[in-house]
């Protein structure tokens, strides 16, 4: 059969169809298309993703060479480079799997506490600064990352959480 190509006519007819592009969010070529921007900074899915993404990779990379320095000072010294390569890549595995997996937890916890001192505005029923939520934040990590290991470990972790979050806070824009 015969088939007939159909096009809309935006200029003849009843209706005119560039009237209707605003509604369904078309511009017009004079008008200027702008991006979506929320003034507050990224929402708290991108900051998880981010957060996590990045201290994973940074745990797996720091703890792998580390893990992968041990297993050398452990390979047997006559081994052979098959057993010494194995050696190594168990290392890193291993080392580098574990510190990825607890940063990446700690980039996660961090990121729900921060989010969770915003949405309840602890900065401004504290005095306005706006220091005070990322700092918090960062106790309130560390707290709860080691609230099974005890009194004393779990104040530690506190205040390591919220000291690491000030070092980063008030660091240069860059490390931010």
């Amino acid at each position: 059969g015969r088939h007939r190509a159909w096009a809309m006519n935006t200029t003849d007819g009843d209706i005119d169809v560039r009237t209707l592009a605003p509604m369904f969010g078309v511009r017009g070529a004079s008008e200027p298309d702008y991006l979506e921007y929320d003034i507050r900074g990224r929402g708290y899915l991108e900051k998880a993703f981010f957060n996590c993404g990045v201290l994973f990779l940074g745990g797996m990379t720091v703890g792998g060479v580390y893990g992968a320095g041990e297993a050398l000072r452990q390979a047997p010294p006559g081994g052979t480079f098959r057993v010494t390569t194995n050696a190594l890549m168990n290392g890193f595995g291993k080392r580098g799997s574990a510190a990825g997996n607890a940063l990446g937890a700690i980039g996660l916890i961090y990121t729900t506490c921060e989010q969770l001192m915003d949405t309840l505005k602890v900065d401004q029923s504290l005095g306005g600064h706006a220091s005070i939520n990322p700092i918090a934040a960062g106790v309130t990590t560390g707290l709860l990352y080691k609230s099974t290991a005890g009194p004393r470990a779990l104040v530690l972790a506190g205040l390591i959480g919220g000291a690491v979050s000030a070092a980063i806070h008030f660091s240069p824009a860059p490390i931010r």
